[in-house]
């Protein structure tokens, strides 16, 4: 018993540092009961993991197994020991210093549970078993429920998703529900479910989030994400200090990107070009003024964004002639366009769902002409979707930003 615990333990820091996949994990685990090896021999042996990579984990789960450090701590000081270029001892101290713990809900009733209870998408006994892990582990209710495999990562992305909707008033519960229940049918964002129904659409210029910045620049994974938002929903904590008190940023990360946001704020930057600068200011160090003089090309001569009739082109959709003839040279609505090339035989239903999502990313300054065309192109030759191309072109973006259709 005490073996398994802390083999489980081991597989809670690999995924809450982002150290070895989840996927890899489950292969490892099968070697190590075959061959009879504890699991870090068997993620080297099958080269997921190398001894030093292991060194600061197996350090960490050491001072767990001693009562030195619980295991939320434990993840957070190694997320913080790497970014800082620190000894796992070192960034324990710093952040025991800093940090304000998180308590795990004792009780079964929180909003977020609660609505994903209604929606159908986990029961009373898997709801039951989460609360005494995240008691044991000090983790945060939804992480469990994905690392218990209850719950998939995308079902607990749109849960949270909708419970931010919820409390900024923006829709009810019901249409949660509703929403939700169409998410677990068909595996489409709750973005993609609301607009579908009719029941909320996000509204053109909304500003970039810290957490989509981080994000988009790639220091943060999804996993990550969902832990830091189920912390904000549930205990009603700025977004910021959530970072700071998980460990996946330093304060002048986090000041620097608050100001990137400001830039996009205020139009002198469009969120991919903030989400490079932000990149490099935690990968080279430099300051953030350095970060923004260094993009190329420099803000001050981005070229303006694409008409979605020039998206269309370029994507080889279709020609600038035959688009012509059905649309006007000045017709500025995307819909419109896309209603008329339909109509047309130009494009069928799907591919212009696609044209609208990348147009409305490049519009809201998340991707850039070149991204926008190259994402609508390669969706169109691989017969995919949309979500898949992104991930194969390593582009992480705002699911909201890609129904703001006008």
């Amino acid at each position: 018993m005490v073996e398994k615990k802390f083999s489980e333990t081991l597989v809670i820091l690999l995924t809450g540092t982002n150290t070895v996949a989840q996927p890899k994990i489950d292969e490892a685990v099968k070697s190590a009961k075959n061959l009879n090896v504890p699991l870090e021999r068997a993620l080297i042996m099958l080269g997921h993991a190398s001894e030093h990579s292991l060194k600061s984990i197996m350090e960490a789960q050491e001072l767990i197994k001693e009562g030195k450090i619980s295991l939320d701590m434990a993840v957070k000081a190694l997320r913080f020991a790497k970014q800082n270029h620190l000894e796992l001892d070192e960034a324990v101290n710093v952040l025991s210093s800093v940090h304000k713990k998180t308590m795990v809900l004792s009780a079964l009733g929180n909003e977020l549970t609660n609505l994903m209870l209604a929606a159908g998408m986990i029961n009373q006994e898997q709801l039951g078993r989460a609360l005494t892990r995240a008691h044991d582990s000090g983790m945060q209710m939804g992480r469990i429920l994905v690392l218990n495999r209850d719950l998939s990562t995308w079902m607990m992305s749109s849960a949270l998703a909708a419970q931010l909707l919820i409390r900024d008033g923006k829709i009810s519960k019901e249409d949660a529900i509703q929403g939700l229940q169409a998410v677990g049918r068909r595996r489409i964002s709750i973005e993609q479910a609301l607009f579908e129904l009719g029941l909320y659409r996000e509204s053109p210029g909304q500003a970039v989030k810290i957490g989509e910045l981080c994000l988009m620049a790639g220091f943060m994974g999804e996993s990550d994400m969902l832990e830091c938002l189920e912390i904000e929903i549930v205990k009603e904590k700025q977004f910021g200090q959530i970072l700071l008190e998980q460990g996946h940023v330093t304060n002048p990360v986090l000041e620097a990107a608050v100001y990137l946001q400001d830039m996009v704020s205020n139009d002198t930057l469009r969120a991919y070009q903030a989400a490079e600068a932000l990149k490099q200011v935690r990968v080279k160090e430099v300051s953030v003024y350095q970060a923004v003089a260094e993009l190329q090309p420099p803000p001050q001569v981005t070229p303006p964004i694409l008409t979605m009739q020039e998206l269309l082109e370029q994507a080889g959709i279709a020609t600038a002639d035959q688009i012509a003839q059905v649309v006007s040279s000045v017709e500025e609505s995307s819909i419109k366009v896309g209603k008329k090339v339909l109509a047309a035989g130009m494009v069928n239903e799907a591919t212009l769902y696609v044209a609208l999502r990348c147009y409305s990313l490049l519009r809201e300054g998340y991707v850039s002409n070149e991204q926008s065309v190259q994402s609508l192109q390669n969706t169109q030759k691989s017969g995919g979707t949309l979500d898949e191309t992104l991930v194969k072109l390593g582009l992480t973006l705002p699911s909201r930003m890609q129904w703001i259709w006008t």
